[in-house]
Protein backbone atom coordinates (compact mmCIF):
# COMPACT_ATOMS: atom_id res chain seq x y z
CA UNK A 1 0.00 0.00 0.00
CA UNK A 2 2.78 2.46 0.89
CA UNK A 3 4.61 1.77 -2.35
CA UNK A 4 1.47 2.22 -4.42
CA UNK A 5 0.68 5.52 -2.70
CA UNK A 6 4.10 6.92 -3.62
CA UNK A 7 3.50 6.37 -7.32
CA UNK A 8 1.78 9.10 -9.31
CA UNK A 9 -1.43 8.28 -11.17
CA UNK A 10 -1.42 8.19 -15.00
CA UNK A 11 -1.78 11.70 -16.38
CA UNK A 12 -1.42 13.28 -12.92
CA UNK A 13 0.46 16.57 -12.72
CA UNK A 14 3.29 16.95 -10.23
CA UNK A 15 1.42 19.61 -8.16
CA UNK A 16 -1.60 17.31 -7.95
CA UNK A 17 0.66 14.41 -6.94
CA UNK A 18 2.15 16.53 -4.13
CA UNK A 19 -1.32 17.66 -3.01
CA UNK A 20 -2.52 14.07 -2.91
CA UNK A 21 0.49 12.99 -0.85
CA UNK A 22 -0.05 15.79 1.68
CA UNK A 23 -3.72 14.88 1.96
CA UNK A 24 -2.79 11.24 2.54
CA UNK A 25 -0.57 12.21 5.46
CA UNK A 26 -3.09 14.63 7.01
CA UNK A 27 -5.96 12.18 6.96
CA UNK A 28 -3.90 9.77 9.05
CA UNK A 29 -3.33 12.30 11.83
CA UNK A 30 -6.29 14.71 11.74
CA UNK A 31 -9.65 13.14 12.77
CA UNK A 32 -11.79 15.68 10.91
CA UNK A 33 -9.93 15.07 7.67
CA UNK A 34 -10.17 11.31 8.22
CA UNK A 35 -13.95 11.66 8.61
CA UNK A 36 -14.15 13.81 5.48
CA UNK A 37 -12.13 11.18 3.60
CA UNK A 38 -14.63 8.52 4.64
CA UNK A 39 -17.46 10.57 3.15
CA UNK A 40 -15.49 11.34 0.01
CA UNK A 41 -15.01 7.64 -0.65
CA UNK A 42 -18.81 7.41 -0.93
CA UNK A 43 -19.09 10.08 -3.62
CA UNK A 44 -15.62 10.93 -4.97
CA UNK A 45 -13.35 12.60 -5.78
CA UNK A 46 -11.14 12.17 -2.72
CA UNK A 47 -9.60 15.31 -1.27
CA UNK A 48 -12.07 17.80 -2.76
CA UNK A 49 -14.99 17.95 -0.31
CA UNK A 50 -15.04 21.74 0.13
CA UNK A 51 -14.25 22.45 -3.52
CA UNK A 52 -17.09 20.24 -4.73
CA UNK A 53 -19.48 21.82 -2.22
CA UNK A 54 -18.57 25.28 -3.53
CA UNK A 55 -19.01 24.05 -7.09
CA UNK A 56 -22.52 22.72 -6.34
CA UNK A 57 -23.61 25.85 -4.50
CA UNK A 58 -22.03 28.54 -6.68
CA UNK A 59 -23.26 26.89 -9.87
CA UNK A 60 -26.86 26.74 -8.73
CA UNK A 61 -26.74 30.30 -7.40
CA UNK A 62 -25.39 31.43 -10.78
CA UNK A 63 -28.28 29.62 -12.42
CA UNK A 64 -30.72 31.66 -10.33
CA UNK A 65 -31.50 29.48 -7.30
CA UNK A 66 -33.11 31.61 -4.55
CA UNK A 67 -34.08 30.65 -0.97
CA UNK A 68 -37.78 30.45 -1.87
CA UNK A 69 -37.14 27.95 -4.67
CA UNK A 70 -37.51 24.17 -4.31
CA UNK A 71 -34.60 21.91 -5.24
CA UNK A 72 -34.47 18.20 -6.00
CA UNK A 73 -30.94 16.76 -5.74
CA UNK A 74 -30.65 13.48 -7.66
CA UNK A 75 -27.79 11.33 -6.38
CA UNK A 76 -27.41 13.45 -3.25
CA UNK A 77 -25.04 10.99 -1.56
CA UNK A 78 -24.11 11.89 2.03
CA UNK A 79 -25.16 15.50 1.32
CA UNK A 80 -22.01 16.84 -0.29
CA UNK A 81 -24.16 19.57 -1.82
CA UNK A 82 -27.11 19.22 0.53
CA UNK A 83 -25.19 20.54 3.53
CA UNK A 84 -24.83 23.92 1.79
CA UNK A 85 -28.20 23.92 0.02
CA UNK A 86 -30.33 23.06 3.07
CA UNK A 87 -29.40 26.10 5.23
CA UNK A 88 -29.74 28.39 2.20
CA UNK A 89 -33.19 27.24 1.12
CA UNK A 90 -36.38 27.79 3.07
CA UNK A 91 -37.38 24.88 5.35
CA UNK A 92 -38.79 21.93 3.45
CA UNK A 93 -37.51 23.14 0.09
CA UNK A 94 -34.67 20.60 -0.32
CA UNK A 95 -35.25 17.03 -1.47
CA UNK A 96 -32.38 14.57 -1.84
CA UNK A 97 -32.67 11.13 -3.37
CA UNK A 98 -30.09 8.42 -3.93
CA UNK A 99 -30.21 4.85 -5.15
CA UNK A 100 -27.90 3.65 -2.35
CA UNK A 101 -29.32 2.99 1.11
CA UNK A 102 -25.95 3.61 2.78
CA UNK A 103 -25.75 7.09 1.24
CA UNK A 104 -29.14 8.17 2.59
CA UNK A 105 -28.38 6.62 6.00
CA UNK A 106 -25.17 8.67 6.10
CA UNK A 107 -27.05 11.75 4.89
CA UNK A 108 -29.32 11.55 7.94
CA UNK A 109 -26.26 11.29 10.19
CA UNK A 110 -24.62 14.32 8.59
CA UNK A 111 -27.88 16.24 8.80
CA UNK A 112 -28.04 15.64 12.56
CA UNK A 113 -24.36 16.51 13.06
CA UNK A 114 -24.84 19.80 11.23
CA UNK A 115 -27.94 20.64 13.27
CA UNK A 116 -30.06 20.99 10.14
CA UNK A 117 -32.89 18.56 10.89
CA UNK A 118 -35.22 21.46 11.73
CA UNK A 119 -34.86 22.67 8.12
CA UNK A 120 -37.09 19.70 7.29
CA UNK A 121 -35.37 18.35 4.16
CA UNK A 122 -36.81 15.21 2.60
CA UNK A 123 -34.31 12.40 1.99
CA UNK A 124 -35.23 9.12 0.33
CA UNK A 125 -33.77 5.99 -1.21
CA UNK A 126 -35.16 5.69 -4.73
CA UNK A 127 -34.39 3.75 -7.88
CA UNK A 128 -37.18 5.49 -9.80
CA UNK A 129 -35.88 9.07 -9.57
CA UNK A 130 -38.48 9.87 -6.92
CA UNK A 131 -41.48 8.63 -8.90
CA UNK A 132 -42.68 6.37 -6.10
CA UNK A 133 -41.60 8.54 -3.16
CA UNK A 134 -42.59 12.12 -4.01
CA UNK A 135 -46.22 11.93 -5.03
CA UNK A 136 -47.09 14.78 -7.41
CA UNK A 137 -44.52 17.22 -6.00
CA UNK A 138 -42.87 19.58 -8.51
CA UNK A 139 -39.65 21.57 -8.28
CA UNK A 140 -38.16 24.84 -9.47
CA UNK A 141 -34.70 23.29 -9.87
CA UNK A 142 -33.52 19.72 -10.35
CA UNK A 143 -29.82 18.92 -10.07
CA UNK A 144 -28.09 15.68 -11.14
CA UNK A 145 -24.37 16.24 -10.70
CA UNK A 146 -22.19 13.54 -12.28
CA UNK A 147 -25.13 11.15 -12.51
CA UNK A 148 -26.36 11.08 -16.12
CA UNK A 149 -23.31 9.28 -17.50
CA UNK A 150 -23.82 6.40 -15.08
CA UNK A 151 -27.23 5.65 -16.65
CA UNK A 152 -27.53 3.33 -19.63
CA UNK A 153 -29.92 4.33 -22.42
CA UNK A 154 -33.12 2.84 -21.00
CA UNK A 155 -32.39 4.16 -17.51
CA UNK A 156 -31.67 7.68 -18.71
CA UNK A 157 -34.95 7.65 -20.66
CA UNK A 158 -36.67 6.71 -17.39
CA UNK A 159 -34.81 9.55 -15.66
CA UNK A 160 -36.01 12.15 -18.17
CA UNK A 161 -39.58 10.92 -18.00
CA UNK A 162 -39.56 11.18 -14.20
CA UNK A 163 -37.78 14.55 -14.15
CA UNK A 164 -40.10 16.10 -16.74
CA UNK A 165 -43.09 15.09 -14.60
CA UNK A 166 -41.50 16.99 -11.68
CA UNK A 167 -41.10 20.21 -13.65
CA UNK A 168 -43.50 23.09 -14.16
CA UNK A 169 -43.34 26.09 -16.44
CA UNK A 170 -40.02 27.82 -15.75
CA UNK A 171 -38.45 24.84 -14.00
CA UNK A 172 -34.84 23.99 -14.84
CA UNK A 173 -32.98 20.69 -14.81
CA UNK A 174 -29.17 20.56 -14.79
CA UNK A 175 -26.84 17.64 -15.32
CA UNK A 176 -23.45 16.92 -16.86
CA UNK A 177 -22.18 14.34 -19.32
CA UNK A 178 -18.71 13.13 -20.18
CA UNK A 179 -16.95 15.73 -22.31
CA UNK A 180 -13.84 15.57 -24.43
CA UNK A 181 -11.00 14.99 -24.01
CA UNK A 182 -11.62 12.37 -21.36
CA UNK A 183 -10.05 9.25 -19.88
CA UNK A 184 -13.27 7.27 -19.61
CA UNK A 185 -13.53 4.05 -21.60
CA UNK A 186 -16.03 1.20 -21.95
CA UNK A 187 -14.38 -0.66 -19.08
CA UNK A 188 -14.34 2.32 -16.67
CA UNK A 189 -16.20 2.04 -13.38
CA UNK A 190 -16.87 4.15 -10.32
CA UNK A 191 -17.81 1.84 -7.47
CA UNK A 192 -20.39 -0.48 -9.07
CA UNK A 193 -21.45 2.04 -11.72
CA UNK A 194 -20.40 1.90 -15.38
CA UNK A 195 -19.84 4.94 -17.59
CA UNK A 196 -21.92 5.71 -20.68
CA UNK A 197 -20.86 8.28 -23.26
CA UNK A 198 -24.17 9.97 -24.06
CA UNK A 199 -23.92 12.69 -26.69
CA UNK A 200 -25.50 16.15 -26.38
CA UNK A 201 -27.55 15.43 -29.51
CA UNK A 202 -29.00 12.28 -27.95
CA UNK A 203 -30.01 14.10 -24.77
CA UNK A 204 -31.34 17.10 -26.68
CA UNK A 205 -33.67 14.80 -28.63
CA UNK A 206 -34.62 12.99 -25.42
CA UNK A 207 -35.42 16.27 -23.72
CA UNK A 208 -37.56 17.46 -26.63
CA UNK A 209 -39.57 14.25 -26.39
CA UNK A 210 -40.59 15.35 -22.89
CA UNK A 211 -41.13 19.04 -23.62
CA UNK A 212 -37.68 20.16 -22.46
CA UNK A 213 -35.41 22.56 -24.33
CA UNK A 214 -31.68 21.89 -23.92
CA UNK A 215 -28.82 24.37 -23.78
CA UNK A 216 -25.18 23.26 -23.60
CA UNK A 217 -23.58 25.63 -21.08
CA UNK A 218 -19.99 24.50 -21.68
CA UNK A 219 -17.44 22.78 -19.47
CA UNK A 220 -18.05 22.36 -15.75
CA UNK A 221 -14.55 23.68 -15.08
CA UNK A 222 -15.89 27.09 -16.11
CA UNK A 223 -18.37 26.91 -13.21
CA UNK A 224 -15.89 26.10 -10.46
CA UNK A 225 -15.32 22.35 -10.83
CA UNK A 226 -11.69 21.66 -9.76
CA UNK A 227 -9.39 22.12 -12.76
CA UNK A 228 -7.02 19.42 -11.50
CA UNK A 229 -9.62 16.67 -12.06
CA UNK A 230 -10.01 14.96 -15.43
CA UNK A 231 -13.82 15.26 -15.41
CA UNK A 232 -13.44 19.04 -15.61
CA UNK A 233 -14.17 18.71 -19.35
CA UNK A 234 -17.70 17.40 -18.71
CA UNK A 235 -20.43 19.32 -20.53
CA UNK A 236 -23.01 21.07 -18.35
CA UNK A 237 -26.51 20.79 -19.82
CA UNK A 238 -29.56 22.85 -18.93
CA UNK A 239 -33.12 21.70 -19.69
CA UNK A 240 -36.07 24.09 -19.40
CA UNK A 241 -39.74 23.22 -19.48
CA UNK A 242 -41.38 24.57 -22.64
Amino acid sequence: MRIRNLISCPGESFPEYVRRMKYGVLRRIVPSIREKHRLELMIGPVGYWEQIQKYHFNLMIEMGLKPHHTLMDIGCGPLSGGLVFIPYLQPGHYVGIDIRKESIAEAHIQLAKAGLADRNPFLAVSNTFGREELGDRKFDYIWASQILYHLENEKIKDCFESVAARMKSGSRFYGDIIGYPNKVGPDSYWHEFSFFLHTPDFLEALGERHGLKMTNLGKIEDYGYPSTLSLKTNDLLEFQKI
